[in-house]
């Protein structure tokens, strides 16, 4: 199990000795048609010690702004920028959070490729998407990431749909992980092996029980 500390305050020395990982918002990242705007992380985040999170990055198009107008010299900007943002000793990997248009799935597939070159080999390269990226012929097939994070939840009017989908296992390509949300339905799908999980709220201890009480056998 890994949960997702965004942005907002969190104290997680309750998770001493749990069998869980923390995946921490690092920064966002607003992309314009002409500028990188980072915004690092700015609240509070306590671990148990010895603790290694996993870190995140979040990527945001604004002002009409879509990566697949990205020059080739600005999507290597980017990767740089993205590893010199998360890529540390105190982290096990990366994790870009895009909710990538259909438009720009090539433009994306070309930043992917380029931090992946520039990641140390032992750095595993993951990446959040939308239910509808886990279907056969899917573009994600061929990131060059160790892991797809399937995020079921905030999904819209299509919910229901992809839960019933997800119900019965994860879709190729996508098998292995699966996002959920502690405020919605949270009926872990078969065949997950790394459960991540989004609270809009800051976790407590009592969060997190519940959280274990509900997982399958």
């Amino acid at each position: 199990m890994v949960l997702w500390a965004w942005e907002r305050p969190e104290d997680l020395r309750f998770l001493e000795g749990q069998p869980v990982d923390v995946a921490v918002l690092l920064a966002t990242v607003e992309l314009t048609n002409t500028a990188n705007i980072v915004q690092r992380r700015r609240q509070p985040l306590r671990l148990p010690p010895g603790m290694v999170p996993r870190a995140t990055v979040r990527l945001e198009m604004r002002g009409g702004a879509s990566l697949a107008r990205f020059s080739t010299e600005r999507i290597s900007a980017l990767a740089d920028q993205l590893i010199t943002l998360a890529i540390r000793p105190e982290a096990t990997g990366l994790q870009i959070d895009f909710d990538a248009r259909e438009s720009e799935y090539d433009a994306y597939l070309s930043l992917l490729h380029a931090v992946r070159a520039r990641m140390p080999p032992t750095q595993r390269l993951s990446i959040t998407g939308l239910a509808s990226w886990c279907v056969p012929g899917s573009w994600v097939a061929r990131a060059p990431v160790d892991e797809v994070v399937p995020q079921l939840f905030r999904m819209g009017p299509e919910a229901a749909i992809w839960r019933r989908r997800f119900a019965r296992e994860i879709p190729q390509p996508c098998q292995g992980s699966v996002g959920l949300a502690f405020d919605e339905p949270r009926a872990v799908p078969p065949g997950t092996r790394t459960l991540y999980v989004f609270n809009p709220k800051p976790w407590t201890s009592s969060d997190y029980a519940q959280v274990i009480e509900e997982l399958p056998p």
